[in-house]
């Protein structure tokens, strides 16, 4: 039994977790379906990749702004009612995403996607809400599969929407489309089949307590373990975002890949996270720990950035994707865990919200950074940087590790 809520029979907690799974794959199946052609709106629209990439990276420095608010908000009136408003402004977004004809329109999509992206954290939420202590990591992995699995399949998707081999002179609109019919779909799930999961009296006194005692999201972010989480979160993220946003422009410059080959990568590697993330990170957390298992993540990074230095065709692009795949699983399931497992009920949404809300500075600066360093210093100037940065990363996991164990020594 969780000692923070009242107990949930098994197949309820069944029943709970796979509607929020489905819900979240087709959320992110539309999110997916927009991975592999987001700089081509850019680049059709005459920007350089100097300036594709703080495009692309506003959906981070939204989702920095909104996730901590949607988390707070989701604490104080529960999850179901933010997942389902962030659902509808990824509606609106996409369908302003489908008719953008200028810098503006573009801007204004990327703002508004990226603010209401803080269903994510309400998401997390709402696993470590229902989910016991012992099987908290098995969840949340198989809730990031779902993630996984709409990364996989939505580029594919998006490529065949797409249309013409050369992104550039493809159907953007399609896409775009479908993806908002996506989160309509899951918003539509959210109403009518997901109960709540922060009910009743103890979300009206968790709010209570949140208003007596404002500093408590404050005091928990004092944790030393907490702290060097997020700080690690940042260090690995940074990178990891640099590649996400230049994959497509990477794959089209240097290997002159078209959608559908562009697509195919992307799908590859969602597969990849999804089959990590769904089979083996719950039971290699349970076997080794997540401290193992978070550093093992950080370690495939490294290797999958070496890897992609030295790529020349798509077998060896394919093998060094496959590496950060599993660093993918490994590492944000791992960390995810950690963090959840340090918040109290009372501020597990804020908690979870600060941390997604660390991720996705990562991400902002990363993409927004990324574009410089691949037009100014070269194509694999990016990959180099992260290959690199994994060293000082597998350091701080180890000073995790070290104040942890003094904690359970005390």
């Amino acid at each position: 039994m969780r000692p923070d809520a009242a107990p949930i029979v098994p197949g309820d907690l069944r029943r709970r977790l796979a509607v929020l799974w489905l819900i979240v794959f087709v959320d992110l199946l539309g999110f997916g379906v927009l991975i592999p052609l987001i700089p081509f709106y850019a680049v059709r629209l005459g920007l350089s990749a100097e300036w594709v990439t703080p495009v692309i990276a506003l959906h981070s420095l939204m989702q920095f702004v909104g996730a901590p608010l949607l988390g707070r908000l989701s604490d104080r009136y529960g999850r179901r009612p933010v997942l389902a408003l962030s659902m509808a402004g990824h509606v609106a977004a996409y369908v302003l995403l489908a008719f953008s004809d200028s810098l503006a329109w573009l801007i204004a999509s990327r703002l508004l996607s990226g603010f209401t992206s803080g269903n994510l954290s309400a998401a997390y939420a709402y696993v470590s809400d229902v989910t016991p202590v012992e099987r908290r990591a098995t969840s949340l992995a198989r809730i990031s599969a779902a993630f996984a699995l709409g990364f996989a399949i939505g580029p594919a998707l998006g490529g065949w929407l797409a249309g013409a081999a050369d992104p550039v002179s493809a159907n953007l609109a399609s896409p775009a489309l479908m993806a908002a019919a996506l989160s309509t779909l899951a918003l539509v799930g959210i109403l009518a089949f997901l109960p709540e999961s922060h009910v009743g009296t103890r979300r009206s006194a968790n709010a209570a307590m949140a208003r007596e005692k404002p500093s408590a999201r404050i005091a928990a972010l004092r944790d030393p373990a907490l702290r060097l989480m997020v700080i690690l979160c940042l260090c690995v993220l940074t990178f990891a975002a640099m590649r996400e946003s230049l994959m497509s422009l990477w794959l089209h410059d240097r290997l002159a890949y078209d959608t559908h080959a562009i697509g195919m990568v992307f799908t590859i590697n969602g597969f990849t996270v999804a089959f990590a993330q769904f089979v083996l990170v719950g039971p290699l957390a349970r076997q080794f720990g997540e401290m193992v298992t978070l550093r093992a993540g950080v370690v495939c990074y490294g290797i999958s950035w070496a890897g992609l230095l030295l790529a020349h065709d798509l077998p060896s692009v394919l093998s060094a994707t496959a590496i950060g795949a599993f660093g993918t699983a490994l590492f944000g399931t791992s960390l995810q865990t950690l963090v959840s497992l340090r918040a109290a009920p009372t501020t597990r949404g804020a908690i979870m919200g600060t941390y997604q809300s660390s991720s996705s500075l990562a991400r902002f600066s990363g993409a927004a950074s990324s574009g410089t360093l691949y037009g100014q210093l070269g194509r694999d100037v990016p990959f180099l940087f992260g290959a690199v940065a994994m060293l000082p990363a597998l350091l701080i996991t180890l000073r995790i590790g070290s104040v942890l164990r003094q904690e359970a020594k005390a």
